[in-house]
């Protein structure tokens, strides 16, 4: 089938909608959405002009038939089905986008760098906030030393939104993934060796910009750790992230009791694993109902090294927020803008790249831009 810079989304989950909403505001070509149930996006099919395909993650002979004629792909579904997707890519011979991979399963992705390159395919992965955003950040301050020695990633998200509704448990996002952030060891690069540290570890106070404030913020794994101290060659590479206090202290005392286990329990006759249940429990928790939206995010990065034989230092952030704006938006809006430079042959480099690898930073900030998430270096806005 010809692909005619075709782009789909797998999963319209609450990310993969964000994602089919910028591409139905900002693309002009064909979009389809790929699904395990293609009734219930009947309506948002309809109303962005897409056709809705089904796919199931789990079985790669779907994948690779509702993949025919597509461009370029968006994975939106959780990482653990990132290699399955590439792998179903491969045969379709379709460019490849995702939203991360939590550094274990990036180190897995990279080496399909010679199969993509080979069969002349685009695989950029890790494109969402953080990582995506914050790696081009990096790559871009990195362009004003001659020898980079730290990169520190910072991130806080705050919500002055009003609910009429709210659930005893509320995350800002995947609640699997938020669980795997705070369970699985971080990888921290230092002194030019990764080490995994203890979860939920290195917390310290940190001044955000307004109205963000001062948040805590601590470790958590990230893929970012996996490809910027070699794609940079920097010395040491972090990365820190706020959670509310008390979403964090529920999920401490949830791991506490065992619930974030990974590992089988028989109980009476049945194999579960605990965190798999747990997550199926808490789907079932009413939704929240909201009055107003006001969300902000800060993504900061801050570069520390020499230039002309003197110590310099760049503070970069990517910023968004404001009434009727969710924070999600920073995450759904970059695999888009990529998909769309991918489908107009603006990255013409073949194989498996982390973000800052292949991104053109300047086009890049201008496009988010265009969707109110603004770029400043040492504070002052990036308007070119």
């Amino acid at each position: 089938m010809e692909k005619n810079n075709t782009i789909g989304i797998i999963g319209l989950g609450a990310m993969g909608r964000v994602i089919a909403e910028d591409l139905s505001r900002t693309y002009r070509g064909k979009v389809v959405y790929l699904v395990r149930d293609v009734k219930s996006v009947k309506d948002i099919a309809a109303k962005n002009n897409a056709e809705a395909r089904y796919a199931d993650v789990a079985k790669k002979e779907t994948l690779v038939k509702a993949l025919d004629g597509i461009n370029v792909v968006i994975h939106a579904v959780h990482h653990e089905y990132n290699l399955t997707v590439m792998e179903a890519c491969l045969k379709t011979s379709t460019n490849y986008i995702d939203l991360g991979g939590l550094y274990h399963y990036t180190k897995k992705q990279l080496k399909l760098n010679s199969k993509f390159k080979k069969q002349k395919l685009i695989a950029v992965i890790g494109m969402g906030a953080c990582p995506g955003t914050t790696n081009v950040l990096a790559k871009y301050a990195s362009e004003f030393f001659d020898k980079i020695k730290n990169i520190e990633i910072k991130v806080a998200y705050c919500d002055y939104s009003s609910y009429s509704q709210k659930p005893p448990f509320f995350p800002p996002y995947s609640v699997q993934t938020l669980f795997e952030e705070l369970s699985w060891k971080p990888a921290v690069f230092r002194n030019k060796k990764t080490v995994f540290v203890d979860p939920v570890s290195g917390i310290e106070e940190y001044k955000f910009p307004e109205p963000v404030g001062k948040k805590k913020i601590l470790y958590s794994i990230h893929s970012e750790i996996a490809t910027l101290p070699y794609t940079l060659k920097a010395d040491n590479v972090s990365f820190k992230v706020s959670f509310d206090d008390e979403l964090l202290d529920q999920i401490m005392s949830l791991k506490k009791l065992g619930f974030l286990s990974e590992k089988k329990i028989n109980v009476k006759g049945i194999s579960i694993v605990p965190s798999v249940a747990l997550v199926e429990v808490l789907k079932k928790l009413s939704k929240p109902v909201l009055e107003k939206r006001e969300e902000y995010e800060v993504m900061r990065v801050v570069v520390t090294g020499i230039k002309n034989k003197k110590h310099r230092e760049i503070v970069i952030d990517s910023r968004m927020g404001g009434k009727n704006i969710g924070a999600d938006l920073d995450t759904g809006v970059p695999p888009s803008i990529v998909s769309q430079m991918i489908a107009k042959n603006k990255i013409n480099k073949f194989g498996v790249f982390s973000p800052e690898s292949v991104i053109p930073e300047a086009e890049f900030f201008k496009e988010l831009a265009k969707r109110s998430i603004f770029v400043y270096l040492n504070n002052k806005r990036i308007k070119k």
